[in-house]
């Protein structure tokens, strides 16, 4: 099992240096093809706004995306060449406001979705769920890269968040790539002894096992929490082990049309200090 298809969400234009520069280590890791996207959402429009909306709206929101697209397809280009990767550029116009829709149908084609961590408060080129709502309906690993910081290796210290759920074990799955070419994979399972009839007597010793025999380099942490939230204990982990990447399954639900993730997944997602990847 390996990565060979990288796509790589482009539109925090913010943030696209550090962004490509962890996928340069990644693709090089997996010898992985990169496709490069950015979307262009449709303008929004308001209905009590609807009819004083001028044309030249329009060709401002259109004309001002397209000098952003240059711009990153730029950058795109050079990191390819830079690199030495093989890779793609994809220019995709939304015909919504929202970018959600086109990024989670081209990752359902790929074997890994890299982007930034959302910024904290929504923009034009990014909706507010866009994470959830890719980490939710992609049913594809989405590995963020926080909003701050740079990132010298990826993936060769690990932590792996696991309590038994499905959604653990996807993420854990979903990490075999990784998990096989870390130095240290550290599975945390915080708080096991409130779970006994899954944890057992020795907790994680069977998952330890398994990725065990991949040749992944396997230890177990049982974690008390003291109180603390689940997604803080992971992250403090994180901190303590020196890990550079961590893994975690995303947990959430859905509130009408729009996803909620739950609170250890939410924590993360805002307070990252790490690239993170979530499986659902």
């Amino acid at each position: 099992m390996s990565y060979r298809t990288i796509l790589v969400s482009l539109n925090d234009v913010d943030r696209v240096s550090e962004v490509l520069n962890v996928a340069a280590k990644v693709a090089k890791a997996f010898e992985a093809h990169v496709e490069g996207l950015f979307v262009i959402p449709a303008p929004r429009i308001y209905p009590v706004a609807t009819m004083a909306m001028p044309p030249e709206v329009f060709e401002k929101h259109r004309e001002a995306f397209e000098e952003m697209a240059e711009n990153v397809h730029g950058q795109f280009r050079d990191f390819l060449e830079r690199e030495g990767l093989n890779g793609e550029w994809r220019l995709i116009e939304s015909p919504a406001p929202i970018i959600a829709d086109v990024v989670i149908d081209a990752a359902r084609r790929c074997d890994l979705v890299i982007a930034s961590q959302p910024p904290e408060e929504e923009t034009a080129a990014m909706e507010a769920d866009f994470a959830e709502r890719l980490v939710m309906e992609s049913g594809r690993p989405v590995l963020f890269v926080p909003r701050e910081g740079t990132f010298e290796t990826v993936g060769e210290i690990i932590v792996a968040g696991w309590n038994g759920s499905r959604e653990a074990a996807r993420a854990v799955h979903d990490a075999l790539p990784f998990l096989t070419r870390a130095k240290d994979v550290r599975i945390a399972w915080i708080d096991p002894q409130k779970n006994p009839q899954e944890a057992g007597d020795l907790p994680g010793a069977e998952l330890a096992d398994a990725l065990a025999r991949h040749g992944a380099p396997v230890a177990v942490d049982a974690l008390v929490s003291g109180g603390l939230d689940a997604g803080e204990v992971l992250l403090n982990h994180v901190a303590d082990t020196g890990a550079d990447l961590l893994v975690m399954g995303a947990w959430g639900h859905s509130r009408l049309r729009e996803y909620v993730f739950g609170g250890a997944t939410q924590h993360v997602m805002e307070h990252m200090t790490v690239p993170v990847l979530f499986s659902h």
